[in-house]
């Protein structure tokens, strides 16, 4: 349940500990001139929960400093993230997010292609709050970059040790907890070929206080970045081909042809073409969504005594963005709840151009004749297809905000054993307002034209009379007066808020002395509670705007979980074995919507010699559905299919004839499904087609009765550092995914089909979205829920390498990072074709980074290359799409220290420094994104950008 007071109580601490932050310059004063030296500290990586003295891992992991994440230049940490070699394509982004719209200006981030909700995001090892209303994905844009001083992302093992989510892998942020001084960082950005104006500004303020016991951190940050519309850039600046719905209006006969506007004769007589008077939706789109955030952190350590620290981090996040497209279309496709499926024009409406009206009567009797057997339902009404030019683009107007705060405490139990206890609330709110959309009821109401005594046009319905009805002109571009206007736009309201409490408690140290070293053991406890609420306006819900129909959702859910993992040495100092030991995890979780799972982690880690390092494991994970999964109570739709029962499976005539007098016919199916259509009553004889019924009522809506999705994950991997080549390290890790009772839901088609194609007929998650009429077999209901049927598989290789040599009077670094994907493949259900992506737009064979920063006294200077290998646009179309050749990005960056200290810093940079263009794919093509023409969330539709900054540091 949602409540006040948890808000406010989680409030009042991050007052309190924001003030003490502040004052933490004041404090600096209080700094001991005499500081010891600290001793070796242990560090915990991600992965597991047992610090050690060293960054070695069992899990394939990637640790990147601050420095690294500097040259890149980037303010955005999405940005830099979904640049690795590892990322996938991200779920929602700048560049992809303008018609998402409840998602719009959201960055996520999607390792391996298994989709975002299988990524686990952290901050310092802890969970954050999701970004969007149901769904624990989160927006990785408002974790702060210039706060960041590390990011670790592993791969396999992780679920074990942090819970659900963790089938990809883990992204963990860590932050900056003892910064001293101030900093001050400036950035300004522009793109080459305008628009995506990007203004940055931040400050960063820390000290220690009370004779360096504690340490306080405050980040404030803005970020401001501007539009791009698709008509910036010359790729998008048109539609492939105009849409056919134009702004005058056109209008479908009964014959087939489509009539629209002459504009030199003005008469209702000129057949359509898209070319002449269809409409270029490109020049309203946006190829990247404008956005401003603004960012707070404070972040408090105090060591009270050397068995108890008290930590906090506060975060308080500000998100504004906007989406915008085309006028919304009106008539055709365009639903009054379930009562309307097509707003249509009636034949003796009030407006309707005289010429227009005889050429529909004419082509009605035309159509009659062709078809003398077929008698044709009396003229009322005619098709439309229109864009509502008068009511302007489409839009939404987003503003998000997330509060996460969390308060605990650690230190020593003894020589051995340290721990960690905490208490950890997010809050997220979303509200949202979409323009551009019209009431359908009275838009409706407004088309039923009659003249009055007087001979005034009035709207037919008495009753919406009372309500104001305005008749409306449809018949022209912006011949809808204002009045009539008032009466049918609206603006859709859509909220959404979510919290999120955690309890964690964890014991870890080393047990006792083996032989060959320390037993590493850490077990603890985590409580974690997510509550959702997504709300809109009552037209929304029953679908009576020109818009989605978005139904409420509401949902809970809590998890309580143990776990234990542990370090177990085995020899040591031997030929062939510098070190062998092995690790271990266990997670059990106790879900209250799906029940208990559990999770494991077995790996080894062998150093064979120094230098030189083996390591690999098998372990699973699972995903919980989310509240959207479970609880959204969706709404009724009518979907079509052909029965494959229908005349008992075997195929053959029915009773009803098409629109050329012949039968129509039902398809011959497999003796697997004839002989399960046999064992249901009354299919022998079912003839679907001659009762004129060719669909079904439904409920598209989550699913309570969904189950955990379940994965396993094998990686084996080298680390070779060696003394030969002091500075040079290398790694390299296979690994492979597969996902089990993955969450997937299918059209009507394919849920009739599949239940009787099953081998466990009757007994599968398909035949428990159909209900059948009890004797005669009818298909009554088809739901169109998400069930656990769904398989994945990934399989590819990680590499790295770096090597830190000096080079003339200066130091040079090379990074190389990359990721040879050999696997990704989809099965929808059991038994269904394998969806192979292996080498697609977004799945290449190849990905790789490398950088070279070379550093010379206070000049540093930054080049990365980012590869992407050759693609097809669709694997199974290769002949008609074609190829996308491989691309090579090259960004370029400079820096200079300034002062005695180098405590001021200029930089300059430039992304895409050869202007590289992005692929043209066209409209509806695989892989395009809508409004850009390409895949803006592959390659990089922004183009060359320049930018510029200065830090201070004091």
């Amino acid at each position: 349940m949602f409540t006040n007071t948890k808000l406010a109580s989680a409030v009042r601490y991050a007052m309190v500990f924001g003030a003490v932050a502040a004052s933490a310059p004041a404090a600096m004063a209080q700094e001991s001139e005499g500081a010891q030296e600290k001793a070796i500290e242990k560090i915990s990586v991600t992965g597991s929960r047992i610090a050690r003295t060293d960054l070695v891992a069992t899990s394939p992991i990637t640790i990147i400093d601050e420095t690294s994440i500097e040259i890149t230049g980037a303010t955005n940490v999405a940005n830099f993230i979904n640049n690795l070699p590892a990322a996938g394509i991200p779920g929602t982004s700048d560049t992809n997010s303008n018609f998402n719209t409840t998602t719009t200006g959201l960055n996520t981030v999607d390792l391996r292609n298994l989709g975002t909700e299988r990524t686990l995001v952290l901050v310092n090892g802890r969970r954050h709050i999701g970004g969007s209303a149901g769904s624990p994905t989160v927006d990785v844009s408002m974790i702060p970059i210039n706060l960041v001083e590390r990011v670790e992302v592993v791969t396999g093992g992780a679920a074990a040790v942090y819970g659900s989510e963790a089938i990809s892998g883990v992204i963990n942020f860590i932050m900056k907890d003892d910064f001293e001084g101030v900093e001050f960082n400036a950035r300004y950005g522009d793109s080459d070929l305008g628009g995506g104006e990007e203004k940055d500004f931040s400050i960063t303020v820390g000290g220690n206080f009370d004779g360096d016991k504690g340490n306080a951190v405050v980040y404030l940050g803005y970020s401001d970045t501007g539009i791009i519309y698709s008509r910036d850039r010359e790729m998008s600046a048109n539609d492939a081909v105009n849409s056919t719905f134009g702004p005058k209006g056109n209008f479908g006969l009964a014959d087939g042809s489509v009539i629209t506007q002459d504009d030199s004769t003005l008469e209702w007589n000129k057949p359509f073409k898209a070319s002449e008077d269809g409409f270029n939706r490109n020049q309203l789109r946006i190829l990247q969504v404008p956005s401003t955030r603004t960012q707070f952190n404070a972040n408090i350590n105090y060591e009270i005594n050397e068995h108890f620290n008290f930590f906090s981090e506060t975060a308080y996040n500000e998100l504004q963005s906007a989406s915008q497209s085309e006028p919304t279309i009106t008539g055709e496709f365009i639903s009054v709840g379930n009562s309307v499926s097509n707003i249509r024009i009636p034949i003796d409406n009030y407006y309707m151009p005289t010429e227009l009206r005889g050429l529909a009567e004419t082509a009605w009797t035309n159509a009659q004749a062709a078809n003398p057997d077929v008698v044709l339902p009396p003229l009322s009404e005619i098709a439309m297809y229109r864009r509502f030019v008068e009511l302007g683009p489409r839009s939404s107007d987003v503003q998000r905000k997330t509060f996460r705060t969390v308060l605990g405490f650690n230190g020593a139990i003894n020589d051995n054993f340290d721990y960690e206890v905490y208490y950890q609330y997010g809050n997220f709110g979303q509200d949202q307002t979409n323009g551009g959309v019209f009431n359908t009821l009275n838009f409706y109401n407004a088309l039923r034209v009659v003249e009055d005594d007087n001979g005034n046009p009035v709207c037919a319905d008495e009753f919406a009379r009372d309500l104001g009805c305005v008749p409306i002109n449809v018949f022209g571009a912006g011949s809808i007066s204002g009045a009539a206007l008032d009466w049918v736009s609206v603006d859709s309201q859509l909220t959404s808020r979510m919290e999120q409490e955690v309890i964690g408690a964890t014991i870890s140290g080393y047990a006792f002395e083996l032989p060959a070293g320390d037993l590493g053991i850490a077990f603890g406890y985590e409580w974690r509670e997510e509550e959702s609420r997504f709300n809109s306006d009552t037209l929304a819900q029953g679908g009576l705007t020109s818009g989605n129909t978005t139904p409420n959702t509401v949902g809970s859910y809590d998890v309580n979980e143990f776990f234990v993992e542990a370090i177990v040495p085995l020899v040591s100092e031997v030929p062939f074995a510098e070190y062998l030991g092995l690790e271990f995890a266990v997670r059990y979780s106790d879900y209250s919507t799906v029940g208990d799972a559990t999770t494991y982690k077995a790996a080894v880690d062998w150093e064979v010699m120094e230098g030189l390092r083996i390591r690999g494991g098998k372990s699973t994970a699972v995903r919980a559905p989310n509240i959207d999964e479970l609880f959204d109570p969706g709404s009724e739709t009518f979907r079509n299919f052909v029965d494959p029962c229908a005349l008992g499976g075997v195929g053959g005539n029915s009773a009803s004839v098409d629109d050329d007098g012949n039968n129509e016919t039902y398809e011959r199916q497999s003796d697997t499904v004839i002989a399960n259509c046999a064992q249901i009553p009354g299919t022998a004889t079912l003839d679907p087609f001659a009762r004129n019924i060719r669909s079904a009522g439904g409920l598209s809506a989550g699913n309570p009765e969904l189950q955990e999705e379940m994965s396993d994950a094998i990686t084996v991997g080298v680390v070779y550092s060696p003394e030969q080549i002091e500075g040079f390290n290398f790694t390299l890790d296979y690994y492979e995914i597969t996902v089990d009772d993955a969450i997937n839901s299918f059209t009507a088609q394919t849920t009739v089909d599949q239940c009787v194609r099953q081998p466990n007929f009757p007994n599968n998650p398909f035949c428990d979205l159909i209900t059948r009429e009890a004797g005669t077999g009818l298909v009554r209901r088809i739901d169109a829920l998400a069930i656990n049927v769904a398989e994945y598989r990934v399989e590819g290789i990680d590499f790295s390498a770096d090597y830190t040599f000096d080079l003339y009077d200066g130091s040079m670094k090379l990074n190389l990072a990359g990721n040879h994907s050999m696997a990704n493949d989809f099965v929808p259900f059991a038994g269904g074709d394998i969806v192979d992506s292996q080498g697609e737009i977004g799945y290449p064979d190849w990905k790789v980074n490398l950088n070279a920063t070379y550093n010379w006294n206070d000049l540093t200077v930054a080049w990365t290359a980012r590869y992407i290998d050759r693609v097809n646009v669709e694997n199974d179309s290769v002949a008609t799409y074609g190829q996308i050749g491989t691309y090579v990005y090259h960004d370029l960056q400079a820096r200079y220290a300034l002062g005695e200290d180098g405590q001021y810093e200029i930089y300059a940079g430039v992304d895409n420094l050869f202007d590289k263009e992005p692929p043209f794919l066209g409209q509806g093509v695989p892989g395009d994104v809508t409004g850009t023409n390409t895949a803006s969330d592959v390659y990089d539709a922004v183009r060359r950008y320049f930018y510029v900054g200065f830090e201070a540091s004091f």
